[in-house]
C-alpha cells in the first residue's frame, strides 16, 4: 500500500502543487482499486494532512488519471494551450507592425511637385557650355530619318548570353530613345528648330555650344556630315548672342597628318566666323576644339602636332587652337600633359563609368590642372539610360530622381573650384542625358520616361538655377559674361 501510495504522489506531483489536493487525488484512485469498507488506514504514521477517511462501500470506474489515453490528451492539450497563446501572442504583434506602417504612412507628405524657376534674367555665361547634336533629320525636311531610326547595336559583352532586340527604330512613335522630345522627330536642319533651341539655350544662361562635327565625307554613318548645317549653327548662334566649339569626332582614320589638313578646312571655312567661342592663350584668341576619344591617338604622335617643337606643329600658325582632350582612365592625366594638350574635359555624364566621369575625382583632377597650367572642364549631366540602343547596358544607367543625380554633379564641380563646366547634354537622346523639354508618349510596346511630375521644362529651368548659382559664385570673372 505504502508503494501504491509513492507512486501517486510522484505521478502526481507533476500536475498539482497543493499538498491537499495531492492527498485527495490519491485518495480516490486507491478507492477505486477495491472496495473499502468502514475505515481503512491509508497511512501509517507520518504528517500527513489526512490520516483515516470514511469512504462508502461502492464500485468506482477507472480514474481520469489512470487512463493513459486521457493523460496524454491532457498533456496534448496544454502544449497545444501554449502553441495557440504564442500563434495569437505573434499575430497581435503582426497585426500591431501592420498598423504602425500605415500610421507611419500617414503621418509621411507625399513627395512635392519640385518647380524651379528662376523668374530674373540670367546673363549668358561664356564659361558653362554644352554639348549639341546636329545629327537629327527627318523625312518631311531631309526626304529620310536619321538617328531617329537608330539601330540596337551589337553586344559587346562577350560573356553576356541574352538575347536582345536587333534592327532598327521606326519614327516617328518608335525611337532610338528612351524619351520623347516635346518638339517631336526634329530636323536639325529645321531653322525654326535651331532659332527654338538657340532661344532656350541662351535663356537658361548657357553661353557656348559644343557641335559634334566631322569633317566632309567623313560621317561615321549615312546622314549627311555635320558640316553641311555648320554655318546654319553659326549664323543662328550669333543671332542669340551664342559661342559655337567644335567638338571633333573620332572619324574613321583619325590621326595628327589628316587632323591637320582637317584643321585646315576649317580654319579657312569657318575661321572668321565671330560666333566661333575663343579663349586668350599665348597673347592670342584662339578657337577652342574638343577632342572625343583623343586617347584613341598615342600621346607621342599628338606630340608632333601639339608641340612647339613638333614635327608637323600647328603652334604660332593659323591653325593654332585651344585643344581639350578627353581623360577618361587615370593613365591620361599623364598622356594628357605628354601629348601637349592645352587641357581635358571629362564628357561622360554616368558617375563611376570612367576615372574621369566620376565625381569624387574632379578636385583631385583640378589640383593637377592648375598645377600643370591646364584646363579642366568637369561634366555634368542630369542622367544617363541608352537601352533603346544597348539594351544589354542597363548597368550603366544613371537614373534622374528628380533632378537630384544633377544636382550631386553641380555641386561637385562647384566644389572643385573651376573655371569651365560642361552639360552633357542638350539633346543627345540615344543616351538620355539630353536637358531638352521631353514629354510623355506611349506606344504599342513601350512608355517612354519622363520628367513628370515636374513637366517637359524641369531640366531647363534646373540648368537656370545652376548656371544662375554658378554666375553668383564666380562674379569676379565678369569677362566671361554677356
Amino acid at each position: 500500500m505504502k508503494i501504491t501510495v509513492r507512486c501517486c504522489t510522484l505521478v502526481l506531483k507533476r500536475y498539482f502543487r497543493s499538498k491537499s489536493l495531492i492527498v485527495l487525488s490519491c485518495i480516490l484512485i486507491l478507492a477505486g482499486i477495491g472496495k473499502l469498507a468502514n475505515t481503512r488506514d491509508l497511512f501509517s504514521g507520518g504528517n500527513s494532512v489526512v490520516t483515516r477517511v470514511k469512504v462508502k462501500t461502492t464500485t468506482l470506474r477507472t480514474p481520469i488519471l489512470l487512463n493513459p489515453e486521457r493523460l496524454k490528451r491532457v498533456v496534448l492539450n496544454k502544449k497545444l494551450n501554449q502553441l495557440n497563446a504564442k500563434k495569437n501572442a505573434t499575430e497581435m504583434k503582426m497585426k500591431w507592425l501592420r498598423e504602425k506602417v500605415e500610421r507611419l504612412n500617414r503621418m509621411v507628405p507625399k513627395p512635392e511637385v519640385v518647380h524651379v524657376e528662376v523668374n530674373e534674367v540670367v546673363p549668358v555665361n561664356k564659361n558653362i557650355h554644352i554639348f549639341y547634336y546636329a545629327w537629327y533629320e527627318n523625312e518631311a525636311v531631309d526626304g529620310a530619318w536619321q538617328h531617329w531610326n537608330h539601330e540596337y547595336l551589337k553586344n559587346w559583352r562577350q560573356n553576356d548570353k541574352k538575347v536582345y532586340p536587333t534592327g532598327r527604330h521606326k519614327p516617328p512613335d518608335d525611337i532610338g530613345s528612351n524619351f520623347y522630345p516635346k518638339l517631336g522627330c526634329y530636323s536639325s536642319r529645321d531653322q525654326n528648330v535651331l532659332n527654338t533651341h538657340m532661344r532656350q539655350i541662351r535663356d537658361v544662361g548657357v553661353g557656348v555650344l559644343i557641335v559634334s562635327w566631322y569633317p566632309p565625307g567623313m560621317s561615321d554613318g549615312p546622314s549627311k556630315s555635320s558640316d553641311t548645317v555648320f554655318r546654319q549653327l553659326l549664323d543662328t548662334a550669333e543671332k542669340f548672342q551664342l559661342k559655337v566649339s567644335p567638338h571633333v569626332e573620332p572619324y574613321v582614320g583619325r590621326n595628327p597628318l589628316n587632323f591637320l589638313q582637317h584643321l585646315k578646312y576649317f580654319t579657312k571655312t569657318y575661321g572668321s566666323h565671330p560666333a566661333l567661342y575663343r579663349m586668350k592663350r599665348r597673347n592670342r584668341n584662339l578657337i577652342v576644339y574638343y577632342v572625343y576619344d583623343s586617347y584613341r591617338t598615342p600621346a607621342f604622335a599628338w606630340k608632333e602636332l601639339l608641340a612647339t617643337n613638333g614635327n608637323i606643329s600647328v603652334r604660332g600658325t593659323e591653325e593654332d587652337g585651344i585643344f581639350l582632350g578627353l581623360l577618361v582612365d587615370a593613365s591620361h592625366k599623364v598622356e594628357i600633359k605628354r601629348a601637349r594638350f592645352d587641357g581635358f574635359y571629362t564628357y561622360f555624364a554616368t558617375n563611376g563609368f570612367s576615372y574621369g566621369s566620376t565625381w569624387k575625382n574632379w578636385k583631385t583632377l583640378a589640383a593637377m590642372a592648375r598645377q600643370q597650367d591646364l584646363i579642366f572642364v568637369p561634366s555634368v549631366g542630369p542622367g544617363y539610360v541608352d537601352t533603346r540602343i544597348r539594351p544589354w547596358n542597363s548597368a550603366n544607367t544613371r537614373h534622374r530622381r528628380h533632378g537630384k543625380y544633377y544636382e550631386v554633379g553641380w555641386r561637385t564641380a562647384l566644389s572643385a573650384d573651376v573655371q569651365h563646366i560642361s552639360i552633357t547634354s542638350f539633346n543627345e537622346w540615344h543616351e538620355g542625358t539630353q536637358i531638352e523639354p521631353a514629354v510623355r508618349k506611349t506606344i504599342q510596346n513601350y512608355s517612354y520616361l519622363d520628367y513628370e511630375p515636374e513637366g517637359p521644362d524641369f531640366y531647363m529651368n534646373l540648368t537656370k538655377f545652376w548656371v544662375n548659382t554658378y554666375t553668383k559664385k564666380n562674379f569676379n570673372t565678369k569677362s566671361n559674361y554677356h
